[in-house]
């Protein structure tokens, strides 16, 4: 009956407009995701280079990896696997080093404020400063950092997930089928779209997974606050200092800035 035939004509596209819209929308709101969280990571790597230069000064000013690892040894921090990462980091952070009567005075002091930098950065890069929103300057934010862009990449792998299974293109086109049985009985007669096609379509238009290891972030130890370690930091400096002083001098010498 043409009525009939009209209602399930007008049906059948109003359905599959819809299925459309939120198959596509979906996959648009993923892909804008996505694309957000790429540019996230890469202000977070900022930051993470930019803690990992302070570590390098540190380092220097220790002598080198053994002095700066034996302090973070007693200090109780776990820290073997970041001398590398701050070796590749570029130039080292400068200062314009402390005033002090002594030059030894002035070595130890340095050495303090360099431990200082080295955890305020490295608690930005993990927690995330106070900055200025950008789409409202009266408004202050949490910075992207590494804690947020995990739990955001474990938040988005699980949208991902369900993107590729409740809605990957072979469920819609099975759907789509099921609703026009004509259709689908011409495309048995044909031979239509067989298993391999219909799997490489799913294949094609998959999402992929984030990668938080791929990214290249540094995991880097938190720091305990200077009050607690002040006291070790001068055995280190001192210990340096008193192994040579020429090069404990040098060092501060490498990493001065006006």
């Amino acid at each position: 009956m043409p009525g009939n035939k009209s209602f399930m004509d007008e049906f059948y596209n109003e359905t599959m407009s819809e299925m459309a819209g939120n198959f596509f929308s979906r996959r648009r709101e993923l892909e804008s995701r996505l694309e957000g969280f790429g540019r996230l990571a890469s202000e977070v790597r900022s930051c993470g280079l930019k803690a990992l230069r302070r570590w390098k000064t540190f380092g220097m000013l220790l002598l080198g990896d053994a002095g700066m690892l034996e302090f973070l040894r007693q200090a109780r921090v776990e820290a073997d696997l970041v001398p590398p990462l701050a070796a590749a980091s570029g130039e080292p952070w400068r200062f314009k080093p402390l005033f002090a009567l002594t030059a030894h005075g002035r070595y130890r002091k340095s050495v303090r404020y360099a431990y200082q930098a080295m955890r305020q950065a490295t608690q930005d890069y993990i927690e995330g400063a106070y900055g200025t929103d950008p789409k409202n300057p009266k408004k202050r934010i949490i910075l992207p950092n590494y804690a947020g862009l995990k739990t955001l990449a474990e938040t988005i792998n699980k949208e991902v997930d369900a993107v590729n299974t409740a809605q990957c293109p072979s469920t819609v086109l099975a759907y789509a089928k099921s609703m026009d049985p004509s259709a689908a009985e011409k495309e048995a007669v044909t031979g239509g779209l067989t298993g391999e096609n219909i799997c490489k379509i799913d294949e094609d238009m998959a999402f992929k997974r984030v990668d938080f290891q791929g990214l290249g972030l540094p995991d880097l130890p938190p720091l305990p606050v200077l009050e607690d370690v002040e006291n070790l930091l001068d055995e280190a400096s001192g210990k340096a200092w008193s192994v040579s002083p020429d090069k404990a001098r040098q060092a501060l010498a490498a990493v001065s800035g006006s």
